[in-house]
């Protein structure tokens, strides 16, 4: 046995009623907000004030989140039930114990209680013999031990069922803490792009030129564009194609205006190209075709595109240009004097490096192998 009175004694079961609450709460106020953000959502698309292929992959998205975030509030009623489930039965063990030992150290003279649970007579039976005039002393000593021999028996026995009661309380708890931690990790990470289910995506999401909202798996803890995980720094080069940027990864909050960079997307490619070839880079990881591809889905050419509806723009770093970087991810994977996000050449050097860091080649990228293999794209 690995209890002691003492053990018992500090439990505190009333803290697992306030935990139980307390997770029971997160469970409502975790389905009333998402409930409210898919609502919210769809609300914007049938009132057309956001439709076509980015209020599909919003919706499709809200969509996503909402079953994920089901089964982390089932998760969380599943550990209140946990906590609260048990506490009567660790109420009764813990007062079934302290009340006899408090039975036993209050009597006159009193018992003596170890902390294991045995109780001996000795205080007892010293005041006996003091008492040596009385006729059968002896026959006291003797009865006193046996009710101190019963009285060990039930304390000790009450202490095997209060650790019955603990052990099916943490295995019932730590069951459901391992379910809400399975949940939790299905949401992936909360600043990303994370891709729906299949069976979730609108056939619009697929076409070309659709905001990108899909991510690899959670699971896979690799940066990804849509990710602030860097915190490199940089200074602007001075490009023409830079308005309001700074090459410290704060976000603009426009893409900068005028006219358009001369040149098409092949001549932008092969320039990147040859600049990641004399860095190092093994020409066979660099395919023009895949990395027309992503910048097609990304952001049709346009060097300005800028994502204004994620949850990235909501949080001060949106993705921009060419290949869909944020500014943290850019900085952290630029090539020494390609400083400019909006730079059509810089953007894709550091969005084909990311790719390789990531994937190994741009042709490993999730997207470019879905479509490939006859899929939709997936974003990176």
């Amino acid at each position: 046995m690995t209890l002691s009175i003492p053990d018992v004694a500090n439990w505190k079961p009333e803290q697992l009623t306030a935990a139980g609450e307390q997770a029971g709460t997160m469970s409502q106020s975790l389905d009333t907000a998402v409930g409210k953000g898919s609502t919210q959502t769809k609300s914007l698309e049938d009132g057309k004030k956001w439709s076509g292929t980015a209020g599909a992959a919003a919706n499709a998205r809200m969509d996503t989140e909402k079953t994920r975030s089901s089964a982390v509030s089932a998760a969380l009623l599943e550990l209140k039930t946990a906590f609260t489930s048990q506490t009567q039965n660790l109420v009764e063990a813990k007062n079934k114990v302290i009340q006899l030992r408090d039975d036993a150290i209050n009597q006159t003279p009193p018992f003596d209680v170890e902390a294991n649970g045995t109780v001996n007579a000795t205080t007892r039976i010293a005041a006996l013999r003091e008492h040596s005039d009385k006729a059968n002393v002896e026959g006291l000593v003797f009865q006193e031990s046996l009710l101190a021999a019963s009285r060990t028996w039930e304390l000790t026995n009450a202490l095997k069922t209060a650790e019955t009661v603990a052990g099916q309380a943490k295995t019932q708890v730590d069951g459901a803490v391992a379910k809400l931690e399975q949940a939790f990790s299905g949401l992936g990470e909360p600043s990303a792009n994370v891709a729906p289910p299949a069976s979730t995506v609108p056939a619009s999401v697929s076409s070309p030129a659709s905001v990108s909202n899909n991510s690899p798996s959670p699971s896979s803890h690799k940066p990804n564009y849509a990710m602030g995980n860097h915190n490199n720094s940089g200074s602007s080069s001075g490009s023409p194609y830079s308005s309001s940027h700074s090459g410290s990864g704060s976000p603009s909050s426009s893409a900068p205006t005028g006219a358009m960079p001369s040149g098409d997307m092949a001549k932008w490619i092969a320039e990147a190209k040859q600049k990641l070839i004399e860095m190092g880079y093994d020409p066979k990881d660099i395919d023009e075709r895949a990395i027309a591809m992503i910048i097609e889905h990304e952001s049709t050419g346009n060097p300005y595109a800028e994502n204004q509806w994620d949850s990235n723009w909501a949080a001060g770093h949106p993705s921009k240009g060419l290949m869909q970087t944020i500014d943290s991810t850019f900085n952290a994977y630029k090539a020494p004097g390609h400083d400019d996000i909006w730079n059509p050449v810089d953007n894709i050097i550091a969005g084909v490096r990311y790719s390789i860091a990531t994937y190994g080649s741009v042709n490993n990228v999730p997207g470019v192998v879905a479509v490939d293999q006859g899929r939709a794209y997936q974003g990176y």
